[in-house]
């Protein structure tokens, strides 16, 4: 075999060594990104309080994405989570920022749970329409009857002063 042949060889055996090392470190980076992501997630889809942060950060910055910007950590159950790391160019937001987006939150939580609960009580929609039906034929005793059920129910689950 020719020595310019054997050279080539060699040459491209090297650049081949060299690529697979790539791929193998940029795999292992990938595999470390997946990971981390994941437990982002498994700690934001069980715990409501991790969850609530990573939606104040959202609301604050909507680009930012926990496990890839930032982590999320809480060392204890009864430990508040917090921002482990800041991962991204982006400017951290204040913890008076992020008070003030978990506040945002939470108001908007109490609308959804006071309208919950609010239509786990109201009459029926088969009810009230049976109701408004014998009204406009001239009974109006039940239409009464399911208005003030949907009073009563109003006033045990009313809306805050802020929802108002």
């Amino acid at each position: 075999m020719d020595k310019g042949v054997i050279n080539i060889v060699i040459v491209v055996l090297i650049v081949v060594c060299i690529w697979i090392y790539i791929l193998w470190k940029n795999s292992r980076k990938m595999n470390e990104s997946i990971m981390l992501i994941a437990q982002q997630h498994e700690l934001t889809r069980h715990d409501e309080r991790a969850r609530t942060l990573c939606r104040a950060l959202h609301i604050l910055n909507p680009q930012l994405t926990a496990g890839v910007d930032y982590t999320i950590r809480h060392d204890s159950s009864e430990q508040a989570p917090y921002i482990a790391e800041w991962l991204t160019a982006v400017a951290r937001p204040g913890e008076e920022e992020i008070k003030a987006a978990i506040r945002e939150i939470s108001d908007v939580h109490h609308d959804h749970k006071y309208a919950a609960l609010r239509r786990a009580e109201y009459p029926s929609v088969e009810t009230q329409l049976d109701a408004a039906y014998q009204a406009r034929q001239g009974n109006n005793a039940r239409q009464q009857e399911v208005d003030e059920e949907i009073r009563a129910v109003k006033e045990k689950y009313p809306k805050t002063d802020e929802c108002a």
